[in-house]
């Protein structure tokens, strides 16, 4: 008779040792010898320690550890070195198991090494039914941190949250990727301690373990009890923000979706197309992030490079919660990009990237003019319509109708808060100060008409939180896609890299402010100030102006003119050039104001391809994408300008360290491969649960 195994999964603290104890009860054999229960586990662990320990070496060959996401590389399973290992493992296996039809087996490490197990089990003729116990994952994360307080178990902590949250996902994707093909369960601690009985009754349904007689189930009840439940989240604690808050989003999906597909985890209900996604993302920002996680201390309280890869997993693990309709799975989707203005800079990165993304990841895109006649005949065989910047008129009124007439959604995709007609009266947009009395009036009768496009659109994709939050207003539907390198700027940032700059002549370090537009004027005269301060007191720093910022409007440094230095605009692919022959990069902006506060951080990114460190002024966007003290420095005011720009002009180290951090974590979070993976997530959730459903004509907001 073929043997069977039991095979329990999760994230260590997620329940495994009671569901395992509870499985012995109910008639399944446990090891022979198990691991001795101590103070962090009073009720015993109940899995084999030769083999923990084995797994213990196993990670350790393969570069990782157990409280380390680091991925372990396909290459690894498959080197010759795993045949003595497996049998090894053999033998390990038959010594814990020496008899038995239904074995039990856990050990969290396993998650990780899946692959390698499973061809072990299969040699030993033992058939795999993989249980899944799933645990909130901030639950986990206190129970890991606990650790800490016990000096015996300190060693085994995990303080930061962060980092607890990208090891669950890192156990619950590994386990969830290689068990799709096996008959495999999904077990709620929490509904385990609640009603176990109605918890595993598929399990029992399905004839893996004996229906339990009076004597077993009375057993169970005894194990099972609410005081296993340490460190449960009570309704009054407090939810997280920043990147954490962004991680648990992620980690809660993904245990959500795999609830969600009922008790057998097997068959189609599950997006795995949405999973692998998220799955190849979290292993390429691990991956991109490691060197400068290396010297981090796991049982650290803070790891702010594990916030931005929680951040940046965010929008592409929306998709997992909106299953593909089956009719449309097997479809290549087809998404046309309609442009207001075609001519700007944003074009480039909210229609021309967005094409590219979507094609890479299989499906067909093109753009055309709003004012074209193709605006009106290629979305009639769509399945999106996207609409850039564009106010509302009859021909997007037509567009509109068409799309509602077939239930394909419609999105408005807007780049500056250009939507709020009191920001245009009230003189937050500054741009308006420096235009003929005419064409501010015309700016000003804008800002309702783009508001009427938003309204009238199924969803939006804004390129900041603070810009998505005012849409949401308008809109029902908004999300955040930020602008973000292509392949040609990635390129264009290497051919930099080896620029010399201008300092290593002269010994004179270089501030750039690099501006496309003549709108920045207000958002430099934090900077001016401190720039004067500084070069009245430091004789050899410069200033590099590029773009159409006129520096002699600021009285304070006009007797430092011979130390500025300004050079027309250049096409965007040539900036790269110029920002990489200079030292610090500089992005203030109005502390406060509504339009700055919505406005992307891509000058900072900029100047990061080419490993440029930025000061920068804390609006939202800009705190976001510095990582204060790793990638850039932020300052609130002249006196914390002053003191930022003072420091990396004094110290060439600091700005080569912060520098190659901020080259780093740009092309991590902001390359084209993140780019392509967040914008396919966020159009294609858009898809999901927008596509085919037909709605009625709108009124205009009036």
């Amino acid at each position: 008779m073929t043997r069977r195994c039991l095979l329990v999964l999760g994230m260590h603290r997620s329940g495994t040792s009671a569901l395992t104890r509870t499985l012995g009860l109910l008639g399944g054999t446990l090891p022979r010898e198990t691991m001795p229960a101590v103070a962090d586990n009073p009720r015993g662990y109940w899995e084999p320690p030769g083999i923990t320990r084995f797994n213990n070496r196993l990670l350790d060959s393969a570069g990782t550890r157990w409280n380390d996401e680091a991925a372990i590389p396909a290459q690894w399973f498959t080197d010759p070195a795993r045949g003595p290992d497996r049998e090894e493992a053999g033998r390990l296996l038959n010594d814990a198991y020496p008899d038995g039809e239904l074995l039990v087996c856990k050990d969290p490490r396993i998650c990780r090494l899946l692959p390698f197990w499973r061809g072990v089990f299969e040699a030993a003729g033992i058939q795999l039914h993989p249980l899944l116990i799933l645990r909130d994952p901030l639950e986990v994360g206190r129970s890991l941190a606990a650790r800490a307080e016990n000096p015996a178990f300190r060693p085994a902590a995990v303080v930061s949250p962060a980092r607890s949250l990208l090891l669950w996902l890192r156990y619950v994707l590994d386990a969830e990727r290689h068990t799709r093909d096996l008959d495999r369960h999904v077990v709620r601690y929490d509904s385990l301690l609640d009603d176990w009985r109605a918890e595993l009754e598929p399990v029992l349904a399905g004839g893996l373990l004996p229906m339990p007689d009076e004597t077993a189930a009375a057993a169970v009840d005894a194990h099972l009890d609410q005081s296993l439940r340490r460190n449960r989240l009570a309704g009054a604690d407090p939810e997280p923000g920043g990147g954490l808050r962004a991680g648990l989003i992620v980690a809660r999906r993904l245990r959500d979706v795999l609830r969600s597909a009922g008790g057998s985890l097997a068959g189609p209900r599950l997006p795995t197309d949405a999973l692998d996604r998220l799955a190849a993302s979290f292993d390429r920002l691990v991956a991109a992030h490691q060197p400068l996680r290396r010297s981090l201390d796991p049982r650290a309280d803070d790891d702010p490079w594990a916030d931005r890869i929680l951040a940046s997993l965010e929008p592409i693990s929306a998709a997992i919660g909106s299953p593909q309709p089956a009719a449309a799975a097997a479809a290549t989707p087809r998404a046309v990009f309609i442009s207001g203005v075609p001519d700007s800079v944003g074009h480039i990165y909210r229609v021309e990237h967005p094409v590219a993304a979507l094609e890479a990841s299989g499906w067909r895109a093109c753009w055309v003019p709003l004012d074209a006649p193709a605006a009106e005949t290629e979305p009639l065989t769509a399945d999106l319509v996207v609409i850039f910047r564009a106010p509302w008129d009859e021909r997007l009124a037509r567009i509109a109708a068409g799309c509602r007439a077939r239930g394909v959604p419609l999105v408005y995709d807007v780049d500056d808060l250009v939507f709020d007609p009191e920001l245009f009266l009230d003189g937050s947009v500054a741009v308006m100060e420096t235009m003929a009395p005419e064409d501010r009036r015309l700016w000003a009768a804008a800002p309702a008409r783009h508001r009427e496009t938003l309204t009238q659109a199924d969803a939006a994709t804004l390129t900041t939180g603070p810009l998505a939050a005012a849409a949401g207003r308008h809109c029902p539907s908004c999300f955040v896609l930020p602008n973000a390198l292509d392949s040609r700027m990635e390129a264009a940032a290497a051919a930099a890299l080896g620029t010399t700059k201008d300092s290593a002549t002269d010994g004179r370090p270089r501030l750039c402010f690099a501006s496309g537009t003549a709108s920045h004027n207000r958002d430099f005269a934090v900077a001016a100030r401190a720039i004067a301060r500084l070069f009245a007191r430091r004789p050899e720093p410069c200033l590099v102006v590029i773009g159409h910022l006129d520096y002699r409007i600021y009285d304070c440094l006009l007797p430092f003119a011979d130390r500025i230095d300004w050079r027309p605009p250049v096409p965007l692919l040539e900036l790269f050039g110029q920002l990489a022959r200079c030292d610090i990069n500089l992005a203030p902006l109005e502390v406060g104001n509504p339009f700055c506060e919505s406005k992307s951080a891509v000058r900072c990114l900029f100047a990061a391809a080419v490993g440029l460190p930025t000061v920068a002024s804390p609006t939202g966007p800009l705190a976001e994408a510095i990582v204060n003290g790793e990638t850039g420095l932020l300052a609130a005011d002249v006196a914390g300008w002053e003191e930022a720009l003072e420091r990396l002009v004094a110290d060439a180290g600091l700005r080569e360290r912060l520098g190659g951090a901020a080259r780093l974590h740009a092309l991590a979070v902001a390359g084209s491969a993140a780019y392509r993976d967040q914008a396919t997530a966020v159009f294609q959730t858009i898809t999901n649960k927008l596509g085919g459903l037909r709605r009625p004509p709108r009124e205009p907001a009036g």
